[in-house]
């Protein structure tokens, strides 16, 4: 523009004085005034354009009137003194000024002036100055003009090639007629080739893609021709095969008529977001998936307890289409509205609510019953959402759960009875054939007699230990097979298992040895009779299935974490072996090897999984390491604890090793109440107890036993009592004859074919003295006669017995609160463990009476307390506890009489015996 400016000052200065010149362009809104060019003689050189707002000069006046002027020094004052315009600078002495007009638009003045002569211009120069004014003008804003487009094309270029965006134009022909760098960039990706002006699009680009995108492209295309602008998103695929996605759009370029000849294209690449959008809808549609599919039923409702989405599971659960549901309360599906409610409070409470049990109802009109997981829904929306399950079937399959474990117990139940029965009617014949053996070894005269009977004995021992393998099955099958852990001596334990079988072994002519690894305890805690059964099993089959070499036990430790221990022993044998498919039905119920009619071996296959059970009870396991025709070690793993009392354990062994007393008839013979229904139980009994030198009554039923007892001048030492009889079984027998003797009853010991060591602890609880199993042997009776009859009356201490405490010397010692030689009886009858626990047992069932008793008493109800006080009074003195069983004793006598003066206090004393007994009994008990 600059350079147009100087043009016009040179060929003006050819035609009139310019020496003072300048040409100022205002703005359409007229609020700015540029001296685009300026020249005068006051500014040396040229002057940069100068711009000011638009004011009240001379130039702006020329611009308002829009007429020519030529002005004198004395009118532009007069101007300025009537304020029409405001002096900027010199005052010329002449000045020729003129619009740059365009039509009826000014854009600016031209002006020309002359600061020392007024004649320097004459009034023509006026309209020269104008005429030239409006070339000027057009010349000017075609100037502007175009610099104006240069901007614009430099600006839209700029624009164009700026950017990640492609674009592109055709023509109506499908000519390419423009494009950016980047999309010949994309072009030659895609095709191999850089595009070139007035090139067939079709051809040379959309005859590449694939099929579905072309035919996307041209349908767009067509459109666009017919002059509707289009947009559209398409898959590409580049010349190596890479995936790019494309928004696309594509406008017609109108023209100012209206028309258009070209298309334009612009095209962005939208890949990421386009994955996005894919993911995002292949989750929606994993979602819509799993929501449509789901066997339960999803719910979401609003603040007001409406539900605004179900899924369509409900129509499976409840019976109900998922649109039909959506917009009504959900309280109308509650059978109970209370739950409703309850839900709600836990929700609000703890934010959510986990397996809560509703009952909805079915659109048929039944319950169903749910679990509802449901919290307080987050974000903007109120509400709560929740999971809701039918558990319908569930709580049916409980039901019927409960039915067959009741029923399962039931058979168990009775299982265990019939086991208990059976052992009850097979001990009892077994009670003859053994106890007849017993008898008829005292009467053997001759060796072959001698070899005859012994041959009897063994094939009766073997016949109860098979009863006994199955009793022992069935208790480890009922869980009623208790663990009796002591302290041990290992060594001991293995040199019984040596000389228990050395015989046997020596027999075949084996070698049998045991050898003990070194840093494995001596001395340690388990239940040494049942690591003897598992031990005595292996030991057995080994030497049964080795007819030469050797057998040997193996014990070493294979773990240890402080005092506690797991030991390994092993039984190697160099017998005929076993295959591996035959090892996998070892440890299993009546299986063996070899079920031919021709076996070589007998046994009925319990043995194996007995000692499997027992070494699980144990706490290990058992297992077997084996070749065919190459021997087996046989292994168990049980856990146990270092032994500390090393001391008591040998002690205990030398005990144990001491030759038990023979059996020889008494001197004075003892009067026995023999009671039974068997009559060879009877006849075998009666012939044990005449061989001991005992004076023997004989009572075949309960009743006949109670007239026996009971009779004037009948006196017995001690009375033999059956427990399952007609009419009147044991227990209540000896209970009867308990009450008509009280203090005067002799010693009642149960002998009976319950062989289960919980029915001897039940037979001691309910009031009997003592237990022996059937089949009974002499040095059972013995035993039992020694430690009741001998002992005399003070095992069944009287009121007379008793100290009156009035008459008794201060210096005289207390006795013991619990009778020592009771609990060394019920020691010796079932062990220290077997002692304690009746006493913890006596503990509880006592509490429960006295509770009972306690508030009868507050209420008067004295009688009714009797069955209380007996109950007291027998089981104390069968545990020896003399003075509580004696105070029960008196409180029960007195009511008995009508007097009840002293009840009350009585009672009290009885209580305080009670708290006494509770008190004391934990610490002799802890010394067993």
């Amino acid at each position: 523009m600059h350079s147009l400016y100087g043009a016009i000052h040179r060929e003006l200065s050819k035609i009139i004085e310019t020496n003072n010149f300048y040409i100022a362009l205002c703005d359409e809104a007229r609020t700015q005034l540029q001296f685009a060019y300026f020249v005068d003689q006051n500014t040396p050189g040229e002057v940069g354009a100068v711009s000011r707002p638009f004011s009240s000069g001379m130039s702006e006046y020329i611009i308002r009137t829009g007429r020519p002027q030529y002005m004198l020094r004395h009118e532009l004052e007069e101007l300025i003194s009537s304020g029409t315009i405001t002096a900027y600078g010199l005052i010329p002495e002449v000045m020729l000024c003129s619009p740059l007009s365009i039509g009826e638009r000014i854009i600016g003045v031209i002006a020309v002036q002359d600061y020392h002569k007024a004649d320097a211009y004459a009034p023509t120069d006026l309209e020269i100055l104008h005429f030239i004014s409006n070339q000027v003008a057009l010349a000017i804003e075609r100037k502007r003009n175009e610099v104006q487009i240069q901007k614009q094309n430099a600006r839209l270029n700029a624009i164009f090639e700026s950017g990640s965006h492609l674009m592109w134009s055709v023509d109506t022909h499908s000519r390419l007629t423009s494009f950016n760098r980047n999309y010949a960039a994309y072009f030659l990706r895609r095709n191999g080739v850089y595009p070139a002006p007035n090139v067939n699009l079709f051809q040379a680009d959309l005859a590449m893609m694939e099929e579905d995108a072309r035919e996307l492209f041209v349908e767009n295309y067509r459109k666009a021709f017919q002059g509707q602008p289009q947009r559209f998103e398409v898959r590409l695929q580049d010349a190596r095969g890479a995936d790019s996605w494309r928004e696309i759009f594509l406008n017609p370029i109108y023209l100012d008529d209206g028309s258009f000849e070209e298309i334009s294209g612009i095209a962005h690449d939208i890949t990421e977001k386009k994955h996005s959008q894919l993911e995002l809808a292949a989750q929606e549609e994993k979602f819509r998936a799993i929501f449509e599919s789901f066997q339960d039923v999803y719910y979401r409702t609003d603040d007001q307890g409406i539900l605004t989405l179900v899924s369509p599971s409900v129509l499976d659960v409840l019976g109900y289409a998922a649109e039909d549901v959506v917009g009504t309360p959900i309280s109308n599906y509650y059978i109970h509205s209370q739950e409703r409610d309850n839900l709600l409070r836990v929700i609000q409470t703890d934010g959510d609510a986990r397996n809560f049990p509703i009952e909805m109802r079915h659109k048929q009109g039944h319950n169903v019953s749910m679990l509802v997981n449901a919290r307080l829904v987050s974000g903007g929306i109120t509400g709560t959402e929740g999971i809701a399950r039918d558990i319908t079937t569930f709580n049916q399959m409980q039901i019927d759960l409960r039915r067959a474990k009741d029923e399962a117990e039931s058979a168990l139940e009775a299982k265990t009875l019939f086991l208990a029965n059976m052992s009850h009617e097979l001990r009892t014949p077994m009670n003859g054939i053994i106890g007849m053996i017993d008898l008829l070894h005292q009467t053997v005269s001759s060796e072959e007699q001698e070899e005859y009977v012994d041959t009897l004995r063994k094939s009766s021992d073997a016949l109860l230990a098979i009863l006994n393998d199955i009793l022992d099955l069935s208790k480890i099958q009922a869980g009623k097979l208790q663990l009796n852990e002591e302290g041990m001596d290992l060594h001991y334990t293995l040199e019984k298992i040596h000389s228990l079988f050395a015989n046997r072994a020596q027999q075949k002519r084996l070698t049998f040895s045991y050898h003990i690894a070194p840093n494995t305890p001596r001395f340690i805690v388990t239940d040494e009779t049942r690591l003897l059964q598992i031990l005595s099993n292996l030991t057995s089959n080994a030497i049964k299935f080795t007819s030469q070499g050797t057998v040997s036990i193996i014990v070493s430790t294979d773990k240890r974490e402080d005092d506690e221990y797991k030991l390994r022993i092993a039984v190697q044998d160099s017998g005929i072996g076993i295959s591996t498919e035959n090892a996998k039905l070892l440890f299993t119920n009546f299986t063996q090897l070899d079920t031919t009619p021709t076996k070589a071996f007998g046994g009925t296959g319990l043995g194996l999984a007995i000692s499997k059970q027992l070494a699980e009870l144990l706490g290990g396991d058992i297992g077997v390491l084996s070749n065919e025709g190459d021997g087996s070690t046989f292994w168990f793993t049980l856990r146990c604890r270092a032994a500390y009392n090393e001391d008591e354990i040998v002690q205990e062994r030398l005990a144990s090793r001491e030759r038990a007393p023979d059996i020889t008839r008494f001197d004075t013979a003892p009067r026995v109440l023999l009671v039974d229904d068997n009559p060879i139980n009877l006849k075998v009994a009666i012939r044990l107890l005449d061989k001991l030198g005992c004076e023997v009554a004989v009572a075949d039923n309960g009743f006949e036993a109670i007239s026996k007892a009971t009779a004037p001048g009948s006196k017995f030492d001690l009375v033999f009592m059956d427990i399952q009889m007609p009419e009147m079984d044991g227990v209540a027998a000896m209970q009867e004859i308990r009450r008509r003797l009280g203090s005067a009853c002799p010693p009642v010991v149960a002998m009976t074919a319950y062989s289960m060591k919980e029915d001897a602890e039940r037979f001691v609880r309910e009031g009997m003295d003592d237990y022996v199993s059937k089949p009974v042997k002499s040095q059972d009776l013995h035993s039992v006669l020694r430690r009741w009859v001998t002992a005399g009356p003070a095992m069944r201490p009287s009121s007379a017995a008793l100290p009156v405490a009035e008459a008794a010397p201060a210096a005289v010692e207390e006795p013991p609160f619990i009778d020592p030689d009771v609990i060394e009886q019920l020691r010796q009858l079932g062990g220290a463990e077997f002692a304690a626990q009746l006493y913890q047992d006596f503990e509880v069932e006592v509490t429960q009476l006295l509770d009972e008793a306690q508030v009868l008493v507050q209420s008067g109800q004295y009688e009714q307390i009797l069955p209380h006080l007996h109950q007291l009074k027998g089981t104390g003195f069968t545990l020896g506890l003399t003075l509580l069983a004696e105070c029960a004793k008196e409180i029960e006598h007195n009511l008995k009489k009508g007097d009840q003066s002293t009840v009350e206090q009585d009672f009290q004393k009885l209580m305080d015996y009670f708290t006494r007994f509770k008190a004391v009994y934990p610490g002799v008990t802890s010394d067993l």
